[in-house]
């Protein structure tokens, strides 16, 4: 792989220096990934239909889910944590199949 990596042009010798600072975002963005998704949709469900109104209660609402899924996975099973991005995921799941079944089909859009 690393010759396939150098015969292109990609140096090599500065994986550790790219793979750290890449773990390290998908380690923070990781349990954000669902409510990225999740909360604007929710913003448009509970009636906020003006851009500017969409994108602060989509803030609060992505802010509310982070908070409650950080509170819960902190004590489901005291002393031992759940991770917030497992129970974001298990909340995110459900609800973008709940999305996908209301959206219409494609031959059902006028």
């Amino acid at each position: 792989m690393l010759a396939g990596l150098a015969a292109i042009g990609v140096g090599t010798g500065s994986r550790p220096a790219v793979a750290v600072p890449t773990a390290v975002a998908v380690l923070v963005i990781g349990p954000l990934s669902f409510v990225g998704l999740m909360a604007p949709h929710l913003a448009a469900l509970t009636g906020f239909r003006r851009p500017v109104l969409q994108i602060f209660a989509a803030a609060i609402y992505g802010a509310l889910m982070l908070t409650i899924a950080d509170w819960a996975g902190r004590t489901i099973i005291f002393p031992w944590q759940v991770p917030a991005g497992l129970l974001t995921a298990l909340v995110g799941g459900p609800f973008f199949l709940f999305m996908m079944a209301r959206a219409p089909r494609s031959s059902e859009r006028v």
